[in-house]
């Protein structure tokens, strides 16, 4: 018995530093796993890879070095050119692609030709477009074309890191103040398409006919206003039901209501 129970406890003993080794091995304050423990290969192997495209050195090492210094759970790589990047994209798995563009022609550049070269050389590989053109259309078929999100360079780096971060994870971004403007601006042209549905449907006679109509007006008093007979009034009338296929005047103003909303 008391073999036993020695036997147990150097069992025990032995046991107690692999155990309290396993526990020590070490997370530090972020629940990373100390170097000193994993080989450093594997650590850089599960790092996320930006990969910064542009041809602007200054902007390039400025933006390189603010990523570097914010995201150290990214490793950053950056490059003057599509051509640049593609000798070193075979090295890197999924990488996040800074694709930057200054000016117009560049920008719808990089939108064409660019996403097109970079999504051929790496199929898995996640585009975001930098840009100082703040073009909602250009946002939309940037995605349409393949890229993960768009950000405008007016926004500051804080966006572009969340943006990044947000990629990384499966999601896609562009910046809905971008987005709402499209719409306001987009607003006045929104509010006369039904004036120019009905000049292509109906003929300004015609629309005038069918303003009086909806007051409630006979056909005698529509051709008193307009200074035609009544017999003109009714061929309009006709004409207009034919064109709106409604059956009746009624149906008639029910059915081109929109055409006269503010």
């Amino acid at each position: 018995m008391n073999i036993a129970l020695t036997d147990a406890s150097t069992i025990l003993d032995r046991r107690r530093p692999l155990q309290y080794q396993r526990d020590r091995r070490v997370f530090d304050e972020r629940g990373v796993e100390a170097p000193s423990v994993r080989k450093d290969k594997d650590v850089a192997a599960e790092k996320a890879t930006i990969s910064i495209i542009n041809d602007n050195t200054f902007t390039r090492d400025c933006l390189t070095r603010c990523l570097g210094d914010a995201v150290s759970e990214f490793e950053v790589r950056a490059y003057g050119s599509i051509r640049e990047w593609q000798d070193a994209a075979a090295k890197t798995a999924a990488p996040i692609i800074l694709l930057c563009a200054t000016g117009r022609q560049a920008t719808e550049a990089a939108l064409h030709q660019g996403l097109d070269s970079i999504l051929q050389a790496a199929a898995d590989a996640r585009v975001i477009v930098i840009s100082d053109v703040e073009d909602p259309s250009g946002m939309v078929a940037a995605l349409e074309r393949g890229a993960k999100g768009y950000v405008p360079m007016s926004l500051d780096l804080d966006v572009t890191i969340g943006a990044v971060n947000l990629v990384n994870v499966g999601g896609t971004f562009i910046p809905a103040s971008s987005l709402l403007s499209a719409r306001s601006a987009s607003s006045p042209a929104a509010e006369t398409k039904p004036q120019r549905r009905a000049s292509a449907l109906l003929t300004e006679r015609q629309l005038t006919v069918l303003e009086n109509l909806r007051k409630g007006d006979p056909n005698k008093v529509i051709a008193h206003k307009l200074n035609m007979s009544e017999c003109t009034v009714k061929v309009h009338v006709r004409n207009m039901m034919k064109k709106i296929q409604a059956r009746n005047r009624t149906e008639l103003v029910c059915m081109t209501s929109e055409l006269f909303q503010s």
